[in-house]
């Protein structure tokens, strides 16, 4: 495959809207804008031919496509760059993440609709397997084209054993709801799985959408780090990506990390009837952080106060105005 784009797009996006396909519309990913910007920042190579960052971020409310984008990156990056390219699951997802799943099924759409693609994107050995993508296979390899990484090339799901992994040379690290690392040994894995700074094409890449505070330590470092949220008024003050500045993405150039950080439901099907639904989901009765961590990617509690702070608020003044006094001693109170 020749790797050069022909669309003005980077390599990556370039091989996403050339060659992964969705099994929804049986047809290549088409980003939207917004999305094709962010990941041309994200992935346009350097002068010196070198990725420009070692850590990404992509967060953003619920059904965005985050999971698609993860899938789509990670299927490309094999394609182009090869070398060994892991999916991690969380705790929520066992052994399995969704997004290795999604690179499964855009293969199985390969081999029915377009087999010289897949010919061309899976090693022999897959088609002596019998590959047909079930959930119980674990890797895929991939054809080496002349990849910058060594091979062989594969990509693989693996579950929170950060002991098996010690070591790893790897190339890609696919971190998918990174929210849902809460165990010592999914903190641990995160540790050990570092990108390869003498590797010019070598990263960890996540997605996600917010956590709970007090629970999503690891996330809530990076978030806390990079975005750097005024604790008053939740307003974000990390420093912003020249060219997008339209757009939540910040950056952190010492540790050359990336972030995009978005409240904004930006896809077309994303309605305000479909948006009102979600906010009447009985499930969600009485937990409106709930609400507002799903489907606006903002922090939460995971749990609500008995009584709302305004309307704590709306009373004390009530009280302050008709003369009441608290008369508990400060030590009681």
């Amino acid at each position: 495959m020749d790797s050069s784009p022909s669309s003005g797009d980077c390599p990556i996006v370039d091989t996403m809207e050339r060659e992964y396909v969705l099994k929804e519309t049986h047809k290549p990913i088409h980003l939207e804008d917004h999305q094709r910007r962010i990941l041309n920042n994200f992935f346009t190579l350097t002068p010196d031919g070198r990725l420009p960052y070692l850590t990404y971020v992509y967060s953003t409310p619920k059904k965005e496509g985050k999971t698609e984008i993860a899938a789509g990156v990670a299927y490309s990056w094999s394609r182009l760059y090869g070398g060994d390219c892991i999916s991690a699951a969380n705790d929520k997802e066992g052994a399995r993440a969704r997004m290795f799943v999604r690179v499964v099924e855009t293969l199985l759409e390969l081999k029915r609709k377009r087999p010289k693609s897949f010919s061309l994107a899976v090693h022999e050995s897959c088609h002596e397997r019998g590959f047909r993508g079930s959930r119980e296979q674990s890797e895929i390899e991939f054809n080496d084209i002349g990849q910058a990484n060594p091979g062989p090339h594969i990509l693989r799901a693996i579950p929170g054993d950060y002991a098996g992994e010690a070591g790893a040379m790897v190339a890609l690290i696919v971190f998918d709801e990174l929210w849902g690392y809460s165990s010592i040994s999914l903190n641990r894995l995160y540790t050990e799985l570092q990108p390869q700074p003498a590797n010019p094409f070598s990263a960890r890449f996540i997605t996600t959408y917010a956590g709970y505070y007090g629970e999503s330590e690891l996330l809530w470092n990076i978030y806390d780090s990079v975005v750097k949220p005024d604790p008053q008024t939740d307003e974000e003050m990390g420093q912003r990506v020249p060219g997008l500045e339209d757009l939540p993405v910040y950056v952190h150039p010492e540790s050359k990390t990336i972030v995009y950080w978005d409240h904004e439901n930006r896809m077309p099907w994303k309605t305000e009837e479909f948006l009102s639904a979600a906010r009447a989901d009985p499930s969600l009765r009485g937990r409106d952080g709930e609400y507002l961590r799903l489907w606006e990617n903002r922090w939460s509690t995971g749990a609500q106060p008995f009584l709302p702070t305004e309307l704590i608020d709306a009373i004390m003044a009530q009280g302050k105005e008709m003369g009441l006094i608290n008369n508990m001693p400060a030590e009681a109170a």
